[in-house]
């Protein structure tokens, strides 16, 4: 295990001290959804756009943050779409203050991790994001997210999209309901 790794695992513990309430919503009552993804080489990142099409088509407000491995990003940072580059993380990893106050200006009722080679940078954003509910590839510990999809098919695990539907099929399929709360028995006599 690297240093940079190290350092990560030690902020994600301290950080999941802290307590945080997962709400699970299903498909339906999210409104606002941040997507994570590994950009292409080119920056097109054509089949993100097409994931986040496919949810604003459903009515959801969608912001996508990405991550490519070079020194800078050369596509344009815009309100809801922003490509990070190796400039915008400090010598051990971490994002830089300004992208750290970015992603936690907006609190999202979902996130989707598509981060499909467990590239620090983006497991940065996914522990810091405020978000209710997060869920992507299952990885081993530390858990950034809630709920956790497993795949063994290597030629899927390539496919960021496979990852994408398996996730929204699982919130549109799963249904969560409200368990009210019993009153705690007291010891007292009546």
């Amino acid at each position: 295990m690297n240093i940079k790794e190290t350092i990560f695992r030690f902020i994600a513990k301290r950080q999941q001290k802290q307590p945080r309430q997962a709400v699970y919503r299903d498909y339906q009552s999210v409104q606002s959804v941040l997507i994570l993804f590994e950009s292409e080489v080119r920056e097109l990142n054509v089949q993100a756009k097409a994931l986040v099409k496919q949810l604003q088509a459903d009515g959801k407000e969608v912001t996508a943050w990405g991550y490519i491995d070079r020194k800078k990003a050369t596509s344009g940072v815009l309100a809801n779409y922003r490509v990070l580059g190796q400039s915008d993380y400090n010598l051990w990893g971490l994002p830089n203050e300004n992208e750290r106050q970015d992603l936690l200006a907006q609190h999202y009722d979902l996130l989707i991790d598509l981060n499909t080679h467990q590239l620090l940078p983006l497991r940065y954003l996914a522990l810091y994001a405020d978000a209710d509910f997060k869920a992507g590839l299952q990885t081993e510990k530390p858990w950034l997210a809630d709920f956790m999809i497993s795949i063994t098919d290597e030629d899927q695990l390539e496919n960021p999209a496979f990852l994408f539907d398996q996730i929204i099929y699982y919130l549109k399929t799963v249904k969560s309901v409200a368990i009210p709360q019993q009153p705690e028995d007291n010891d007292t006599e009546k």
